[in-house]
């Protein structure tokens, strides 16, 4: 996978990538930015604590915005 400066370089969206939250307002730079999706015993650890700190890697599968970006680009023959 091409890394966040080799996909800005092909790009007219060269700024980024953010993440914006639903406000509208409030963002943050997301290079290192993932999803993540839990199993039900990472969902009452994170409810618990409050913090995905808490959440073990058996628990958990991460997608980073990068790899996201890059799927989206493989699927739809674009360079953002």
């Amino acid at each position: 996978m091409a890394d966040n400066n080799e996909l800005n370089e092909q790009s007219q969206y060269c700024c980024g990538p953010y993440v914006v939250f639903d406000d509208d307002s409030t963002y943050a730079w997301a290079e290192d930015a993932y999803i993540a999706l839990l199993t039900q015993e990472g969902e009452d650890k994170l409810d618990a604590v409050g913090d995905f700190k808490a959440v073990d890697d058996d628990d958990v599968v991460c997608v980073t915005l990068g790899e996201l970006i890059a799927a989206y680009n493989r699927w739809h023959g674009t360079k953002l």
